[in-house]
């Protein structure tokens, strides 16, 4: 998330939406963290950047209404550490872009 927000900023977006699939990320990021957490360093980065002067919504979706983004977090257990451009969808990930792109409905099954 950092990198996503560090990349809209120096495109100078103004408006942005982020969908994440994780609601306890989503509650650091509009809540305050504890400094002995092992993730702080990391969360108040990303608090500096919503802070600056833009719109970000920041939203949490399952994991099913962003198939494309959870098939691409997979993928990058296969890249060596360190941030990855893409100018081409990788070819794991294809029918999911291609899915998603033609607005392809996933269910999710929840137990009552």
């Amino acid at each position: 998330m950092y990198y996503g927000l560090y990349m809209a900023w120096a495109k100078q977006i103004t408006h942005l939406e982020v969908e994440v699939d994780s609601e306890v990320a989503v509650g650091f990021l509009k809540t305050e963290i504890g400094e002995t957490h092992p993730l702080s360093f990391l969360v108040r980065l990303c608090q500096d950047f919503l802070s600056k002067d833009w719109t970000v919504r920041i939203s949490h979706v399952y994991r099913e209404a962003n198939s494309l983004a959870d098939g691409l977090a997979n993928h990058a257990f296969s890249l060596p550490l360190g941030f990855h451009f893409f100018d081409v969808v990788p070819i794991s990930v294809v029918s999911l872009f291609s899915e998603d792109n033609n607005g392809h409905v996933r269910l999710r099954q929840v137990r009552l």
